[in-house]
């Protein structure tokens, strides 16, 4: 996504050992038994916070319909994705910088029985490789982050996106003032791969890219709120299993910075320009 995409790959896959990686979740997944669902997968595959709550709400707030052509931009472990599509009836493209992670979304379609309704591949957010207005709705969920030339990202969505298409974003904005974040975070171990822009400065990027927030909203409190609430992992799938121990201080840091005011969380539907 930037120079130092291979730095930021290490980082979500926690280690070189791809194929250790991908083995480790499957062994996981089989101690659950023949079929998983959503429900039981959210404490792994939901890489943001408040979970798979927050992507019912996205789904939402996008109305996203039977039928519709969706975009997962960043994909992840695909959480969201196969979520989407179950309640929905969507398919779903996902797409993610990390090879490890879509051949674990893929494995874990699969073992939900989603195949037919969701698709991964690897590849960049700068560089979509689609054909224009190839879809209804793109989205992305705790991913731009990563991403330091913002209007570029936001113009391939515009392309993508049909003309009566909806782009939603549920991300992490600097607060205003720029106060420095406490690193290390989920999506960086330190600022040099973190490219945080405020509330402003996106609302910037999207218009230049040629969208513009229809609704938006600032979900920092539901998100503090979240944060105090338990919540168990099933047979040990949680994001440890892919982050390392080191994930326990990153999402401790997140918290904090989000109470202390140095992060904001919003939630926002997009749509194109004439």
């Amino acid at each position: 996504m930037t120079s130092n995409s291979d730095e930021i790959r290490r980082h979500y896959e926690g280690a070189d050992d791809t194929a250790g990686l991908v083995a480790g979740i499957a062994a996981a997944i089989e101690r659950l038994g023949r079929s998983v669902t959503t429900t039981q997968l959210a404490a792994l595959d939901q890489f943001h916070v408040r979970g798979l709550a927050a992507t019912m709400d996205l789904g939402k707030l996008l109305e996203i319909a039977s039928g519709d052509e969706v975009l997962d931009a960043g994909s992840g472990l695909g959480g969201p994705s196969r979520a989407l599509a179950e309640i929905h009836g969507c398919r779903v493209t996902g797409v993610d910088l990390s090879p490890a992670y879509v051949s674990i979304a893929t494995m874990l379609a699969e073992q939900t029985g989603l195949q037919r309704l969701v698709t991964y591949r690897a590849g960049n957010l700068l560089a979509l490789d689609f054909p224009d207005h190839a879809f209804d709705v793109v989205y992305t969920q705790h991913v731009v982050m990563n991403i330091g030339d913002r209007e570029r990202v936001y113009g391939g969505i515009r392309r993508v996106l049909k003309p009566v298409g909806r782009f939603g974003f549920y991300d992490v904005l600097a607060a205003d003032g720029r106060p420095e974040p406490l690193y290390p975070l989920p999506w960086a171990q330190t600022a040099e791969t973190s490219f945080l822009l405020t509330e402003q400065e996106t609302r910037s990027a999207l218009h230049h890219a040629g969208l513009t927030p229809e609704v938006w909203t600032d979900v920092t409190a539901e998100a503090l709120a979240w944060f105090g609430q338990p919540r168990p992992a099933a047979a040990g799938l949680n994001l440890s299993a892919v982050m390392g121990p080191r994930f326990g201080q990153m999402t401790a840091n997140l918290a904090r910075n989000l109470a202390e005011g140095r992060l904001r969380l919003a939630m926002a539907r997009c749509l194109p320009l004439a």
